[in-house]
C-alpha cells in the first residue's frame, strides 16, 4: 500500500485535544483511498503512528493495559480506534472519550446492485438512561421540554463517528478486525445541525415527546421515533434503556457532515461513496 504523509507531525496533545485532527484523517482516508482503492482499520493506524511517533509510542508502552479479549465484544473496534488513533485507553469514566465528544463506530451497507451505494446498518448508542421504570430516572425527564434540557444532552450532543464498510465476512480473530474499510470519520455537533436544518430539529423534538410520553405513561417503547429513539441496552431480558441515533438519523447525518447528497430508492435513503 501506497503510504501518505501529511505535511507535519502530529504531537499527542494534538490528537487528543485538537478537532482539527478530525480534518487530518479525513485527509489521509480521502488520499488513501484515492491512490489505492480502500483503506483499513490498520492502514490508517500505521500512517497516523507514522506521523505521531508519541501516539506510537504511548501505544507501544501501554499494549499490557490494553485488554481486548474477544472478537465478540461489541464495543471490540471503538477499542481499537480510541487506543490506536487517539490515545486513550478503556475505562469507565462518565466524561466524554474527546472534549469535543465521544468516539463511536458505526457500518454502512450496501443496498443496491450499484457497489457505491450505502445506508447504515445499525443503530448507534450514545448514552444509558436507566431503568425507565424507576421513578428517579423518570424525574429526569418528566420536567423537562426537550432533549436539551435533559442531562443527557451532553453526550449526546457532540461525537466522532468513524464510518466502516460493512461486509458479510465472519471475523474469527481480534487481529482480523484491523482489515475492515473505512468509508469516512465525521465530526458532529447537533446544535450546528438543529440551527441549519430545522426539519431535523423539529423532527427530534417530536422524538423527545414520544419518548417522555411513553415513559411517563410507563409503557416505553421505540414506536414512531424517527430519528431518535429509546432501545433495549444491555443483557437480553435487562429493563435498562439508552438513547441511540436510528439507523435513519444517521444516514442523514455522514449526508450532511460528508456532503454528499441523499439519494432514495423506494423507502430507503442511501448515499454513493
Amino acid at each position: 500500500m501506497e503510504s501518505t504523509k501529511i505535511a507535519y507531525e502530529l504531537t499527542l496533545n494534538q490528537i487528543r485535544e485538537d478537532s482539527d485532527y478530525i480534518d487530518v484523517l479525513n485527509v489521509i482516508i480521502k488520499d488513501t483511498i484515492r491512490k489505492n482503492g480502500s483503506i483499513t482499520i490498520r492502514n490508517l493506524i500505521d500512517i497516523v503512528h507514522n506521523n505521531c511517533p508519541e501516539l506510537k509510542t504511548f501505544c507501544d508502552d501501554n499494549q499490557l493495559n490494553f485488554k481486548v479479549t474477544s472478537v465478540k465484544d461489541k464495543g471490540l473496534v471503538g477499542k481499537i480506534v480510541e487506543y490506536f488513533l487517539f490515545g486513550n485507553l478503556p475505562n469507565n469514566k462518565s466524561c466524554s472519550d474527546t472534549p469535543y465528544g465521544d468516539i463511536k463506530c458505526t457500518h454502512f451497507k450496501q443496498i443496491t446492485s450499484n457497489d457505491k451505494a450505502f445506508n447504515a446498518k445499525e443503530r448507534l448508542t450514545l448514552t444509558n438512561f436507566g431503568d425507565p421504570s424507576k421513578e428517579e430516572n423518570i424525574a429526569y425527564i418528566s420536567d423537562k421540554n426537550s432533549l436539551k434540557e435533559t442531562k443527557f444532552y451532553d453526550k449526546i450532543k457532540s461525537g466522532i463517528i468513524l464510518v466502516l464498510h460493512h461486509e458479510n465476512i465472519a471475523y474469527e480473530t481480534i487481529d482480523s478486525v484491523y482489515d475492515k474499510k473505512i468509508i469516512g470519520i465525521v465530526l458532529y455537533n447537533l446544535d450546528e445541525v438543529f440551527e441549519q436544518n430545522a426539519d431535523i430539529s423539529n423532527v427530534f423534538q417530536e422524538d423527545f415527546n414520544k419518548i417522555k410520553n411513553c415513559i411517563m405513561e410507563k409503557n416505553v417503547s421505540q414506536k414512531g421515533q424517527i430519528y431518535l429513539h429509546i432501545h433495549k441496552h444491555g443483557c437480553k431480558d435487562g429493563t435498562t434503556r439508552a438513547f441511540g441515533f436510528t439507523n435513519k438519523f444517521l444516514t442523514k447525518l455522514v449526508s450532511i457532515k460528508m456532503n454528499i447528497p441523499l439519494k432514495l430508492k423506494g423507502s430507503s435513503e442511501y448515499i454513493e461513496f
